[in-house]
């Protein structure tokens, strides 16, 4: 009895940190909520298997669904009305390429278009996205992103001129990627990657400068989530206590 208490404790503590998680996040841009998935555990005995020995985990899956977009008027921010992912690679290593929905971009001293945390962004081609910020003597006067993907840039009084085309990815079971953190997941082969897209063709939806998405973690679904998993953890050190002061008065 004692050990299927356990695993209901084991199963209330995993999915408070779980739902913890996602209340922490709701406001990472491009943040995908998690939820414990379980499984029932079965009593091994000589008979055919039966049924009676608690729970366990059995994975954390993220849900993809995308979150809503917010306006932010900053050039270098960029959305997705879609399902595609945007590719990012480390500078030491533009081998490894991870992918998010986090548009939350910057250009860096050597104009590279990178993440918030300095990684890459990829083109269609897979190759980093750079800028000049001067041309002929003349400084970038504007850049933005069309919703094709297309790096928009002129210099002085110039008009803008494409350049370089981000490229997404698409996953036909996004909630296979490994999760690596920041918003950002690698592939597996049971993520299944469909094929890396003009914004806008195949669902990946189009690029939406000036704006960012937010987290898909609804803040209100989740503190009732978070009452009942403590409310059920309470209950199970509850059952702790009534079967130690059962064996305490037979032992007596």
């Amino acid at each position: 009895m004692i050990n299927i208490i356990k695993t209901a404790l084991n199963a209330a503590t995993h999915k408070i940190g779980v739902v913890t998680n996602n209340i922490a996040n709701a406001s990472t841009n491009g943040f995908k909520r998690s939820e414990a998935i379980f499984e029932d555990m079965y009593m091994q005995a000589s008979s055919p298997v039966q049924p009676g020995s608690g729970s366990t985990v059995n994975s954390n899956r993220v849900i993809h669904h995308p979150g809503n977009l917010k306006r932010t008027g900053v050039s270098t921010d960029i959305a997705i009305n879609g399902h595609g992912m945007l590719m990012f690679a480390a500078p030491d290593s533009i081998e490894d390429i991870s992918f998010s929905r986090n548009g939350s971009l910057q250009l860096n001293n050597d104009g590279f278009l990178t993440s918030n945390d300095g990684q890459f962004v990829l083109s269609k081609e897979g190759t980093p996205i750079q800028i000049e910020y001067e041309r002929n003597g003349i400084p970038l006067s504007q850049f933005n992103i069309n919703p094709q993907g297309f790096i928009m840039t002129a210099y002085g009084v110039g008009a803008p001129e494409p350049g370089a085309q981000v490229g997404l990815a698409y996953f036909d079971n996004p909630s296979a990627m490994k999760q690596l953190g920041n918003g950002h997941f690698l592939a597996t082969p049971d993520a299944s990657l469909f094929g890396i897209f003009t914004p806008g063709d195949n669902g990946t939806g189009e690029i939406r400068s000036g704006n960012l998405e937010v987290s898909n973690v609804d803040l209100v679904s989740e503190l009732v989530t978070l009452i009942n998993s403590q409310q059920a953890f309470s209950a199970a050190g509850k059952a702790i206590q009534a079967d130690n002061d059962m064996i305490a008065k037979l032992t007596k």
